[in-house]
């Protein structure tokens, strides 16, 4: 009679306390678009502070402090691997190491996972793999299939538990990179929109892990909540997608903490924290737990500026000696100015600094017409010694260069876009291209279509729209980016059997142009008459 008293007493204690409420707490923490943000101060005599990862790893440091280091998680949202001159050197000249620096600083900082972005891939197989083989967490894109199989390239989600709370990470990488770089990038790969693949993988996820949370880290911009998008979709997806409990945008640098209406009826966080570790998104989780189950689940955004924070001391001395390899390759002396070089955009007419890209694409054997855009809007490059750095200035990604075979009706058409997007003002800078090699003239106030009059070759041979030229464009717009090869009624199909000659990066070209000049005179190869000449006219 006592043991059966004493056996029940043992068994209602050991339910009281099986259904016993908790509440736990988690801090999620990430970063995004960090562009290659790596160090807080650059590779000139300039000291002063700049935002970067080593500011992330002191809020980090605070944050663990305060909260324990089993209620945070960090995660990094994509482009991390280009921007910078320290992701340019460990990308493609020190190479040859065991790990990149990408990933031996997210395994610094106790990174829980890395989301894959566009430009990410853009680095190419031998980059991003290195990368992905070296990190102690997983990299992240479950849209990014095998060709072979359709199996996931990347790792697709990470689960993490902390203080009892079960956290599941879904990560999508850009579907639309396709648009953007060379197929040679991505080989073997294929990206689905993550609008389809999304809501079927949350279910998977769920009955597999028996996550508490599940929050989509999408390398994806913000858009809108009702307007699907193939590049920018956060919003749209925290509003259309049963199952989840947050978003974590990036790509398009924008920031933002809010809260939507989701699929099941229940709100969902949406944040970004804009670029070069400027800010930390952050999402804290507070949940009331009943043994095992979830009993309620509330998740706070917001975005931390961690821009003004002391770099931490720690992360310096851990890459110290990185930055100065990066320092000393950067400040290696190319070649000279003899003139300063004015890279202010110029709406109305070419700039010496356009001709200059022209110049260096049109020394390519064979191409006869060439087209770019201004990357930088204002600035003047002084006399004197060039740098590596400089080439950083003077072009900022690392574009491949393209020669492809157009018609003349088709350079037309591709122009007139490009000339409707710069009179309007309806797009981005990078995508104002210029032609060079042409002899032509603009009218803004005539209609799209009938703007751009071409007079002839720069040697003023007639220009044929029946003829066949070989134009050298940049990668970027080989791929379609920007829509001027659309509008030009060119898609990818029948890019892929125009396509006559790749050569190396654009910035890789003109190092080799100005190392074998010496001296640049701005003026002098703005008049060169290979260039061509174009202007608006009234």
């Amino acid at each position: 009679m006592i043991r059966n008293i004493f056996t029940l007493l043992a068994v209602s204690a050991l339910l009281s306390c099986s259904c016993s409420e908790r509440t736990v707490r988690v801090e999620l923490a990430a970063t995004n678009d960090t562009h290659g943000a790596l160090f807080p101060r650059g590779y000139t005599e300039d000291v002063s502070h700049r935002a970067s990862l080593a500011s992330v790893c002191a809020y980090m440091d605070s944050l663990r402090s305060a909260e324990g280091e089993d209620r945070v998680i960090l995660i990094d949202c994509g482009d991390h691997l280009q921007g910078d001159n320290a992701t340019y050197y460990f990308n493609y000249v020190d190479s040859t190491g065991e790990d990149h620096l990408l990933s031996r600083v997210f395994n610094f900082m106790d990174y829980d996972a890395v989301v894959v972005g566009n430009h990410d891939l853009e680095a190419g197989h031998p980059v991003y793999d290195r990368l992905r083989d070296g990190l102690d967490c997983p990299y992240l894109a479950a849209n990014a299939v095998r060709t072979e199989d359709g199996k996931a390239y990347f790792d697709r989600y990470a689960v993490m538990e902390r203080d009892g709370l079960r956290v599941a990470v879904i990560g999508f990488t850009n579907p639309n990179v396709k648009s953007w770089i060379s197929p040679d990038k991505y080989e073997g790969m294929d990206f689905v929109p993550v609008d389809s693949m999304a809501a079927s993988l949350v279910r998977e996820v769920r009955r597999l892990e028996k996550p508490d949370a599940v929050i989509l880290a999408v390398h994806c911009g913000l858009g809108e909540v009702d307007v699907p998008s193939i590049e920018n979709n956060a919003l749209y997806l925290a509003a259309h997608v049963p199952g989840i409990d947050a978003v974590i945008s990036s790509h398009d640098h924008r920031s933002l903490a809010t809260k939507v209406m989701g699929a099941d009826g229940d709100s969902v966080s949406v944040v970004e924290s804009g670029s070069k570790a400027r800010g930390v998104s952050r999402l804290s989780i507070s949940a009331v737990k009943r043994g095992n189950r979830l009993v309620s689940l509330d998740i706070t955004p917001s975005v931390a500026d961690v821009s003004h924070l002391k770099p931490s001391g720690r992360y310096m001395d851990e890459f110290g000696e990185d930055w100065q390899a990066v320092y000393g390759f950067s400040n290696r002396v190319i070649g000279r100015l003899t003139a300063p070089l004015d890279m202010s955009y110029r709406k109305d007419r070419r700039s010496d600094y356009l001709a200059l890209i022209h110049y260096v694409q049109l020394s390519c054997p064979g191409v006869e017409i060439s087209f770019t855009a201004p990357l930088v809007s204002e600035g003047i490059m002084p006399a004197g010694d060039l740098r590596y750095n400089d080439l950083f200035t003077l072009y900022r990604f690392e574009n491949l260069l393209y020669v492809v075979e157009m018609t003349g009706r088709e350079v037309q058409d591709y122009l007139e876009g490009a000339y409707d997007k710069r009179i309007t003002g309806s797009d981005y800078l990078y995508n104002y291209d210029t032609a060079g090699g042409l002899i032509y003239t603009v009218d803004p106030s005539k209609e799209k279509g009938s703007r751009v009059r071409i007079v002839s070759m720069w040697d003023g041979t007639p220009f044929d729209a029946s003829r066949k030229y070989r134009v050298a464009m940049t990668s970027y717009r080989a791929s379609g980016a920007g829509g001027l090869l659309a509008e030009a009624g060119l898609d990818r199909e029948k890019m892929s059997s125009r396509v006559l000659e790749i050569y190396p990066e654009i910035r890789v070209m003109l190092c080799e142009f100005i190392e074998e000049q010496g001296d640049i005179n701005p003026a002098k190869i703005a008049s060169a008459k290979k260039t061509g000449y174009w202007r608006f006219i009234e």
